[in-house]
C-alpha cells in the first residue's frame, strides 16, 4: 500500500471518518513528470499545451507536464530522440527525414494534430504568386533546412516547373520577412501561421498576402504531430496513451475556450501581443486542425495510403537514399477512441 492509500485509509478510520473523500485514480497521487518539447517558441500556435495545465486536463490524467519552447521541429525531434524530453510536438515531414538518417533513434509518431501541411509560397499583392506558373521570372526566398524548402524541388517536379525559370535565393528565416517587405525577394517559402502574423505585425493587411499551399499541389500531408521517445514507448505504454489523450483534449478544450487559452500562454510570455496570438491560434485551429477530415473523423485520423504517398515525395525532396515505411515511423493504437477526439 503506498503512502497516499495509507493516509486515505487512516482518515476514513479515524475521527475524520465522517469526511467523504473523492474517488481519485491511483496515478493522481503522484503524477508522472513529463517534459514536452514544443515545435517552436512559446506563442499562440502552441497555446493548448499551456491551457491544459491551467484547466486541469493534464492533472486529471495523472500528468505534470512541462512544455518547453524550441528553435523548431529539428531541435524538438533531437530532444525526444536523445531522451531529454520523452514527448514532443514536431512537423511530421521533418520527423520522416530524420528517421531516414537515424532509423534506430528516431522518435515515433503517435498522433497528428495539424491535418494540413502549413507550407506555402507566400507573396504580396504587388506581385502575387497564385499558381506555380507565376514563379517564372521571380526571385524566390527559400531556407536551407526547413521542411517546406526541402520539399519544394519535388513539388516543382510534380507540377512540371523548370527550376531554371526563376531565381532561388537562400534566406535566413530571421530575415525572410524583411527581405520580402523590402523587395529583395518576390516571394518566400514559409509556414503560413508564422510568416502571416509576422507580416501583420509589421503592418501588412491580411488581404495583401497571397498564399499558394503545397497541400493543394501534390503534397497532401499532415503537419505538427505528437511524438515519443522509442524507449518510453516500449517501457511505459500507459503513459503514452495518457499523454495522447491529454494532448487531444487540450486542443478540443482550447478550441472551445480560445480567449482563455491565449491568456494562459501570454501569462508565460508577457511580450506577446494577445490580439496577434489569438488571430494566430484561430488560423491554426480553423485552417490546419479543424479540417473536413478531422470534423468527420476526429483529431489524429491517419490514412496509410496518404502517408505512403507523402513519404515518397519526402524521399525525393530530401534526396534520401531510403525512406522509412509507415510502420517504421507510426506507432498505431495509442490514440484515444474516436469519440474522445471529436472537435467542434
Amino acid at each position: 500500500m503506498n503512502r497516499f492509500d495509507l493516509t486515505r485509509r487512516r482518515l476514513l478510520q479515524g475521527a475524520a471518518a465522517a469526511v467523504v473523500l473523492p474517488s481519485v485514480p491511483a496515478f493522481a497521487a503522484s503524477p508522472d513528470q513529463v517534459g514536452l518539447s514544443l515545435e517552436f517558441r512559446i506563442y499562440g500556435g502552441n497555446a493548448p499545451s499551456f491551457y491544459a495545465i491551467e484547466d486541469g486536463t493534464y492533472e486529471k490524467l495523472g500528468l505534470a507536464v512541462t512544455p518547453e519552447g524550441s528553435s523548431g521541429s529539428d531541435e524538438s525531434i533531437r530532444r525526444v530522440a536523445a531522451g531529454t524530453h520523452p514527448f514532443g510536438l514536431a512537423d511530421a515531414t521533418t520527423l520522416i527525414a530524420f528517421a531516414a538518417r537515424n532509423p534506430a533513434e528516431a522518435p515515433k509518431l503517435i498522433m497528428p494534430i495539424f491535418d494540413q501541411f502549413p507550407a506555402v509560397i507566400l507573396s504580396l499583392s504587388k506581385k502575387p504568386v497564385k499558381t506555380f506558373e507565376d514563379l517564372k521570372g521571380i526571385t524566390l526566398g527559400t531556407g536551407t533546412s526547413d521542411a517546406g524548402s526541402k520539399i519544394f524541388p519535388a513539388l516543382m517536379a510534380l507540377n512540371d516547373i523548370d527550376p531554371n525559370s526563376f531565381e532561388r535565393k537562400t534566406v535566413d528565416v530571421k530575415l525572410r520577412d524583411a527581405m520580402l517587405l523590402s523587395g529583395q525577394v518576390d516571394a518566400v517559402i514559409a509556414f503560413d501561421y508564422t510568416a502571416i502574423f509576422n507580416l501583420i505585425g509589421n503592418g501588412v493587411p491580411l488581404e495583401d498576402i497571397t498564399l499558394l499551399y503545397f497541400s493543394g499541389h501534390g503534397f497532401d500531408f499532415f503537419g505538427n504531430s505528437l511524438i515519443v521517445n522509442r524507449d518510453v514507448l516500449a517501457s511505459n505504454p500507459d503513459l503514452v496513451r495518457r499523454v495522447a489523450s491529454a494532448t487531444a483534449q487540450s486542443w478540443i478544450n482550447a478550441n472551445e475556450h480560445r480567449d482563455e487559452a491565449i491568456a494562459s500562454v501570454v501569462r508565460r510570455e508577457k511580450l506577446l501581443d494577445p490580439a496577434v496570438e489569438r488571430a494566430r491560434m484561430d488560423w491554426v485551429l480553423d485552417k490546419h486542425v479543424r479540417t473536413e477530415n478531422v470534423l468527420q473523423n476526429g483529431l489524429g485520423t491517419v490514412d496509410t495510403a496518404r502517408m505512403e504517398k507523402a513519404i515518397g515525395v519526402i524521399k525525393e525532396g530530401f534526396q534520401l537514399e531510403s525512406a522509412p515505411t509507415v510502420e517504421d515511423i507510426y506507432a498505431e493504437g495509442f490514440m484515444p477512441p474516436a469519440e474522445d477526439r471529436k472537435i467542434g
